[in-house]
């Protein structure tokens, strides 16, 4: 968003950035911040229930998940967005459904200065399936682990996979990175 308004309204900055080496970075990563604040707004409207799933979503989903467990033979009751699995109850809310993952490979992808907007939409249509299907996998895990081995779904839900989850938006950001850098708008 930024990176098109500096290059229609500040084309001496941008001149004066390519012979600069550390002016060029800094103003990278200004564009970059700045549209971060913009494209982050999704996320944090869906963090603080601003923008609410429908209940319809949340009971189909719950559905989906629990197809999977019981194909995986782990023992459930299902009562609309609670699963039940031995002496525990998961409530499967909008935080479960990885909306949050894809809003913010959404923010990293949309605030990279890069000017070509079919490729931001490419990498967005890739790589958003990936992490819904990660997501999913992340769910069963906790669910799997729990009922197998007895581990702790809060460590496993809270913890492991808060930073796994990252770790794969941070990587999937810097695949988008890497391979468009020569078209960073500088």
């Amino acid at each position: 968003m930024f990176e098109y308004i500096i290059k229609k309204y500040y084309n001496k900055l941008i001149d004066y950035s390519k012979r600069n080496n550390r002016l060029r970075k800094e103003l990278i990563l200004s564009v970059f911040l700045a549209n971060m604040l913009i494209y982050s707004i999704p996320l944090y409207l869906f963090s603080y229930y601003y923008i609410v799933l429908p209940y319809s979503f949340l009971i189909s989903y719950s559905e989906f998940i629990s197809r999977i467990l019981y194909y995986s033979n782990i023992d459930f009751i299902l009562e609309n967005n609670v699963l039940y699995i031995k002496n525990m109850s998961f409530i499967i809310n909008q935080e479960c459904t990885g909306f949050k993952s894809l809003f913010g490979i959404f923010a990293l992808i949309f605030s990279t200065p890069i000017l070509n907007i079919k490729k931001k939409i490419l990498y967005f249509i890739i790589f958003s399936p990936v992490l819904y299907i990660l997501n999913i996998f992340r769910l069963w895990s906790v669910f799997y682990f729990y009922y197998m081995f007895d581990m702790d779904p809060h460590f496993l839900h809270t913890f492991l996979w808060e930073i796994f989850t990252t770790i794969f938006l941070i990587i999937f950001w810097l695949v988008f990175l890497i391979k468009n850098k020569k078209e960073l708008f500088v």
